[in-house]
């Protein structure tokens, strides 16, 4: 994944030099800031690894903690040389717009997903209750049937 951002970061360089317009390198910039995004991800999901990642994951602790901090430094390197980019080529006014309306996307997303997630909870609480009910009703029903049964 990092080399896919380092390669968006190679087009969003080339078009700022080339003077694009601000709308086709705000599609590249789109993408660099997914893949970092994607990159950060992966790392918070390195932290807490599946029972399965646990067992099955060939890397070695020292091999994914190597590779999780070159990939950070170097996505912070890529963020600084397009701030760089972009306040050098359409001043820094365009690059706080950026990152102000970039905020209030990531929150809207956040709060999306955290909705989500949410919903997602109470369903599968849902499930576990009606389950739990079933059970429990079955128990008092063969209970009920075998002391009438015995009587």
């Amino acid at each position: 994944m990092i080399a896919m951002a380092s390669t968006t970061f190679k087009g969003i360089q080339t078009l700022v030099n080339q003077g694009a317009e601000i709308e086709r390198v705000a599609q590249k910039l789109g993408s660099w800031y997914s893949y970092a995004a994607d990159i950060k991800q992966v790392e918070k999901e390195a932290e807490n690894p599946g029972l399965f990642k646990k067992l099955f994951d060939g890397n070695t602790v020292e091999q994914q903690a190597l590779n999780s901090v070159i990939a950070k430094k170097k996505l912070e390197e890529q963020e600084k040389q397009i701030r760089e980019l972009i306040v050098w080529a359409y001043g820094v006014e365009t690059y706080q717009e950026m990152i102000m309306l970039r905020r209030k996307i990531k929150a809207q997303r956040e709060e999306a997903i955290y909705k989500q997630r949410k919903r997602r909870r109470f369903f599968l609480d849902s499930v576990f209750v009606f389950i739990g009910v079933l059970v429990g009703g079955g128990i008092i029903y063969g209970t009920v049937a075998l002391i009438r049964g015995a009587a």
